[in-house]
């Protein structure tokens, strides 16, 4: 791990991003989003996803100028269509028509289809929490998991997340993707050349393996407690592709390539405004009241703190404002990479150790 400035950091990606034909406010959403993302110590969605974005765009699979467009809309629901473009700026945008609405209504609603990938889906829920909202983000991908008793894959990683507001305490941040682990461990394994534990994926023929190279010879992610996350994954698949009017298992194209198709990844999002439940303010309080009673129950032998649902990535997220982005060697790598792809050289100097 090398530490960097969050300023210079965001600053290298958002023009990487401009360069790559992004509009400089897209440009500098996507670039805050995976830079927030490492900053809470998940770096399977963070900079690392920076080339797979370029490559998209350049080879024609995706619009870098692509803007959300409001299909249909009503007092409690959005229709939205981010229209073949960037995934992380048009649920940036949606999200915040989710808010507007909110702030109205018991309960909120909003649809997105013709996306592609959308970064991490916290990010989402997150920014419905720091609103006062409890917030849901959701998204289907291209087919990843071999689903319970197949050998094959036949449905997306699906991520989930949730968040609500405390008062003292920052809130909740749950965010999850339906397999065992998310693609970009297994990305970051490979360029390291480690083994994986047994029971993240299988092989082509659906065999279980430990390594992370048989994903990109027709392997499969497994869905994590099996049966339970098999159904969740339908659960999203639901609603970020049905309900959305979006692609729904094969027909998603995640990570678009192929020029005059569209990925049609959908997403889902979903607020609730605790204030027509008793009142936010009586809410924070008892979601602190919650947090409390759960991180002072008596712990485990060997444990020295439990904590809350989005407790650890906060923490993380502090210290790196603090001391700075830590960015593993793959990360730094893919993101040289971006550079080179746009005709920009990497030269953020690593903070001292």
């Amino acid at each position: 791990m090398q530490r960097y400035d969050v300023t210079q950091l965001r600053r290298y990606c958002t023009e990487i991003f401009q360069r790559a034909g992004i509009p400089a406010e897209d440009a500098e959403l996507t670039s805050d989003a995976l830079v927030l993302t490492d900053m809470r110590g998940i770096n399977s969605h963070g900079v690392l996803r920076a080339a797979h974005y370029i490559t998209c765009i350049q080879a024609g699979g995706l619009r870098p100028d692509g803007r959300l467009e409001v299909t249909a809309e009503g007092g409690a629901f959005l229709r939205l269509s981010a229209a073949g473009g960037m995934g992380i700026p048009a649920s940036m945008r949606a999200t915040d028509l989710l808010i507007e609405h909110a702030h109205t209504q018991a309960i909120t609603i909003a649809t997105l289809n013709h996306s592609d990938h959308y970064g991490a889906a916290g990010l989402y829920a997150q920014r419905c929490s720091d609103a006062g909202l409890i917030g849901f983000s959701m998204s289907n991908t291209c087919p990843m998991i071999a689903v319970t008793g197949a050998a094959v894959k036949g449905i997306g990683n699906n991520p989930f997340a949730y968040a609500a507001p405390g008062r003292r305490h920052r809130g909740i941040l749950f965010d999850v993707c339906m397999s065992v682990v998310a693609s970009g461990k297994i990305q970051i394994a490979a360029a390291e050349n480690k083994k994986i534990p047994t029971g993240w994926i299988v092989d082509r023929d659906g065999q279980p393996t430990d390594d992370p190279q048989h994903i990109y010879q027709g392997g499969s992610f497994l869905p994590f407690a099996n049966h339970k996350g098999y159904g969740f994954a339908v659960m999203v698949e639901l609603l970020a592709g049905i309900l959305a009017n979006a692609g729904i298992l094969s027909e998603v194209r995640s990570w678009n390539k192929t020029p005059g198709r569209e990925s049609n990844t959908g997403h889902c999002f979903l607020a609730i405004n605790p204030a027509f439940f008793g009142g936010e303010e009586h809410f924070r309080q008892r979601v602190d009241q919650m947090l409390d009673s759960l991180t002072s129950a008596r712990k485990a032998p060997g444990c020295d703190r439990i904590f809350y649902p989005g407790e650890i990535e906060f923490n993380h997220e502090a210290d790196a404002l603090e001391h700075g982005v830590p960015l593993p060697t793959p990360s730094v790598d893919e993101l040289k990479k971006a550079g080179e792809l746009v005709g920009l050289p990497f030269t953020l100097p690593p903070l001292p150790a």
